[in-house]
């Protein structure tokens, strides 16, 4: 019988090696545990970051037209959006006020008088033991809603603001949080990023005013209370593509039903007729090809973020999706896929052969 070879010895990690594994394992887990615990945080900075695009959006035209300094036109940027709003509240602030204070006062009678006539569970314990459900009805909680929300947006307000006025000061510490190899890479898609919410924000605007009016105007034909008032919670509301609008046709629906049958029946035409033509007419000229991101793929996405994040992470789930697309196209589609990302507002070719 011939000599067999001896059993390779087991190889030990050296103390130094393991010891190290361990310290990185558990400090990827801390830092996991950190980010879920600052999540409602981070969603605040997205926002902040948010108004910021919308800020330097407005300036740099304004600058162009001017030939001013970059902070200068910040500076007429902001005062311009404050005086269009003060414009709009001296105009209709007392009208929306009282149309908003009474849709307050009404709802809950509304809510109650629909429950009443369900020959089943009321609409609070219908939604209570699902995600969704208590999605809603945080959303739709008044001290969440006024006091959470002013909070929230004062906050974003401010920090959206120093933002703008230094963009590059932020850009270029976080880019350098990654590797040198990899931060062209990272500030290519921040640049690509930016760019693209710059349009959305820009074309979900004009929509947001062309819908509300649309609103307002057919519930007031129709003789729906408050319609200025609902007009404008329709038109906000149309921040939040997809789930928006739906949102934002509970309340006149609501209201239609203290009325008749035949109002919430009329009511509830004005906004498929509204919502079809913001579908097929409205934002496929505003928009164009602006955002390449799948309807369902932004549907899942703003239930996601808002049943993690509540309201906020519902209102700006849509545009936090369409960073993680650029993302996804330009760091795992091109950077490790090495497949060709198309430029911004040209399709993929699905029929192209995989």
């Amino acid at each position: 019988m011939e000599n067999e070879p001896p059993a390779p010895s087991p190889q030990f990690m050296p103390d130094n090696v393991f010891v190290r594994r361990v310290l990185i394992f558990f400090a990827i887990a801390a830092l996991a545990a950190a980010l879920w615990t600052l999540s409602e945080l981070l969603i605040l900075v997205f926002g902040s970051i948010l108004f910021a695009v919308v800020l330097r959006a407005i300036a740099e035209p304004i600058r162009h037209a001017t030939s001013i300094g970059e902070r200068w036109a910040l500076l007429v940027a902001g005062l311009g959006i404050i005086v269009v709003l003060g414009i709009v509240s001296y105009l209709f602030g007392s009208k929306i006020s009282g149309q908003l204070v009474t849709i307050a006062e009404r709802l809950p009678d509304a809510a109650d008088s629909l429950t009443k006539q369900m020959p089943f569970l009321t609409i609070p314990e219908l939604l209570r033991d699902t995600s969704i459900g208590s999605l809603l009805m945080s959303a739709f909680s008044w001290g969440t809603t006024i006091f959470g929300a002013l909070f929230s947006l004062v906050v974003m307000i401010v920090a959206g603001v120093y933002i703008a006025i230094n963009p590059l000061i932020y850009v270029r510490g976080f880019v350098r949080l990654f590797p040198s190899g990899t931060r062209d890479q990272i500030s290519a898609t921040l640049n690509d990023a930016g760019h693209a919410l710059r349009r959305w924000l820009g074309a979900q605007l004009i929509a947001m005013i062309i819908v509300g009016t649309l609103i307002g105007v057919g519930l007031a034909v129709v003789g729906v209370p408050s319609a200025l008032a609902l007009g404008l919670i329709a038109g906000v509301a149309e921040f939040v593509p997809i789930i928006g609008p739906v949102i934002g046709a509970i309340p006149a629906l609501l209201l239609a039903s203290t009325e008749s049958v035949d109002t919430v029946l009329w009511t509830l035409a004005v906004f498929v007729v509204v919502q079809q033509l913001e579908s097929n007419l409205i934002m496929p000229i505003i928009a164009g090809r602006v955002v390449e991101l799948p309807p369902a793929v932004g549907l899942f996405a703003v239930v996601a973020l808002g049943i993690l994040f509540g309201p906020l992470g519902l209102v700006l789930g849509y545009p936090l999706a369409i960073v993680i697309d650029v993302a996804v196209k330009r760091l795992y589609l091109s950077g490790v896929l090495k497949e060709p990302v198309h430029p911004k507002g040209e399709k993929d070719k699905l029929n192209e052969p995989i």
